[in-house]
């Protein structure tokens, strides 16, 4: 049965009858459409040893074209199309960043600081806010393609096609290891794990949530056989990357989620409730006993050898310092400069709780050492305690209303909720400036299931 929610959004796109597409160019579209999601998920591209971290995802390369199609747009209808709430969340953001970054540079060139090591402070304070805008129009150029794909069920081929390319790509990765499709990288050293066409296992588990979610999303456009097919695939493909991934923060996540849609359906009051609660729960119980044991083993590994747990929890700590004594951010600039200064205080703190819980008086600094002095890979290893480090109060303020209006839009539709839930959840793990798949799912929840958010009078809508 069709979405009441996205009923009434499509509804509200026209009030007259909408010319036919024609074929070809509907056709066009499909294929258009399933580049850009190919290049969504393509976070280890090679240009990154070229022009650096904003290289790392060919999305850059659209750049151009994206601000071509926002002039074509503007020229033909004299306004702004495609307007959601979370462009306008995104547009308020980038405009605030960009004022708190000038006023902590400016105050940083005051005391005679120009750069930080080899970066000039203004020039970095530009690359990252330039991530930000990318991610603006990227969200913009995607609801505008949705726009103009006339069926649900061409949407659902597209993602079809690249879910499938995803599955090929693992098990090429599978019996190939550890030197699997090393050309599409940016290095060519072995590895162990599977990451699809990222640069490691940790952040692939979004991606694989958000195109079997939106698949399954769109498969209810399908007959009875075909949808319980592609429900199957889409859960056969999750299931199976759980099984072989090697993430910690994937798994971590997961059952987190787990305990978040418990608590959801707590209401007995409804049948379907009460049935989904103990699904959720036997869910948790084999979570829990199947990979308990090697979460736990990764931890003593990680406790041991300070690796990637500690050093994630240090850099967290940094930007914890650092807004709170800069409640409202330092900026996308000088915010090197705030780092490097807490660095030894993370250090400190990190060694009195490692001796306080663990006994160890001795532990190994040498990873996180490293970003002292230099500007390479400098940042905090979470999405959500980075943009909180630059915008401060701010960031809390922008993701709890970018949340909050998410959750509303999907809390009728129980695999997008999950999913969209699993992300949320999963900023707290991985970096969000070339994380593409993220503001894919935000914007196809924001576009699909809005009401009456989205001006585009002018505009055609898709059709089963």
């Amino acid at each position: 049965m069709m979405n009441v929610s996205l009923i009434g959004n499509h509804e509200a796109k026209t009030n007259k009858e909408l010319p036919e597409k024609s074929g070809v160019n509907q056709v066009f579209l499909a294929c258009y459409l399933i580049i850009l999601l190919i290049l969504t998920v393509y976070q280890d591209f090679p240009l990154v040893n070229i022009i650096g971290e904003i290289g790392r995802s060919p999305i850059i390369l659209l750049f151009p074209l994206f601000i071509f199609c926002e002039i074509a747009m503007l020229s033909k209808y004299k306004k702004l199309m495609n307007v959601t709430k979370l462009q306008k969340y995104l547009f308020a953001f980038i405009i605030y960043l960009s004022f708190i970054s000038m006023v902590y540079i400016l105050i940083q060139f005051l005391q005679g600081n120009y750069s930080f090591a080899s970066e000039n402070l203004l020039g970095k304070a530009i690359k990252v806010l330039t991530y930000f805008v990318v991610i603006l129009l990227y969200v913009r150029h995607m609801q505008l393609v949705f726009t103009r794909i006339n069926s649900f069920k061409l949407l659902y081929s597209c993602f079809l096609v690249v879910m499938s390319l995803l599955v090929i790509i693992m098990i090429v990765e599978l019996v190939s290891m550890p030197n699997a499709l090393t050309f599409l990288h940016s290095g060519s050293h072995p590895y162990w794990r599977v990451r699809l066409l990222t640069s490691e296992s940790s952040t692939t588990g979004s991606i694989i949530v958000v195109y079997s979610s939106i698949l399954i999303y769109l498969s209810q456009y399908l007959n009875p056989v075909a949808k319980t097919l592609s429900i199957v695939y889409a859960t056969s493909f999750f299931l199976f990357c759980l099984f072989v991934t090697g993430s910690k923060g994937f798994l971590i996540v997961i059952l987190l989620t787990l305990v978040v849609t418990m608590i959801k359906f707590l209401n007995f009051r409804k049948k379907r409730n009460f049935i989904v609660l103990i699904a959720v729960v036997v869910a948790m119980y084999l979570f829990i006993a199947y990979f308990s044991a090697g979460l736990f083993s990764s931890f003593s590994n990680d406790i041991e050898n300070y690796t990637s747990s500690y050093t994630r929890m240090g850099t967290i700590i940094i930007a914890l310092a650092t807004v709170f004594h800069h409640p409202l951010g330092v900026g996308t600039g000088a915010y090197l400069m705030y780092f490097n200064e807490y660095v030894a205080y993370s250090i400190q703190l990190m060694s009195r709780f490692y001796y306080n819980v663990f006994g160890m008086s001795q532990i190994n600094v040498g990873e996180l050492l490293q970003y002292s002095g230099s500007v390479k890979n400098l940042g905090v290893k979470s999405g959500f305690f980075q943009w909180v480090m630059f915008g401060g109060v701010f960031s809390i303020v922008f993701f709890y209303l970018l949340a909050k209006d998410l959750i509303i839009k999907v809390k009728s539709n129980s695999i997008l909720f999950l999913s969209l839930v699993f992300i949320l959840l999963s900023l707290l793990f991985v970096a969000l400036e070339i994380k593409y798949e993220v503001w894919l799912l935000f914007a196809f929840i924001s576009f699909f299931l809005g009401k009456n958010e989205v001006n585009q009078s002018n505009m055609s809508g898709v059709n089963q």
